[in-house]
């Protein structure tokens, strides 16, 4: 999966565990993108520097493109 934060702010790049729990993976600053390993099914969340969750991702195919807006 491509993550691709085209906000003028930094995101940061979770995938959620087994349990529910953000773990985080990276912190995008506005403009960069970045290819993250994945299986079908696992769910992402994508945030502010605050925490404040933006969007949520669930890859449905193998290849997938995350543009947080």
């Amino acid at each position: 999966m491509e993550f691709v934060n085209a906000r003028r702010e930094r995101i940061v790049v979770y995938w959620l565990d087994w349990n529910g729990r953000r773990q985080q993976y990276r912190t995008l600053g506005p403009g960069e993108s970045y290819r993250q390993q994945t299986y079908v099914g696992h769910p992402w969340v994508v945030t502010n520097d605050r925490g404040w969750a933006l969007v949520c991702f669930q890859p449905e195919s193998e290849t997938r493109r995350a543009v947080v807006r």
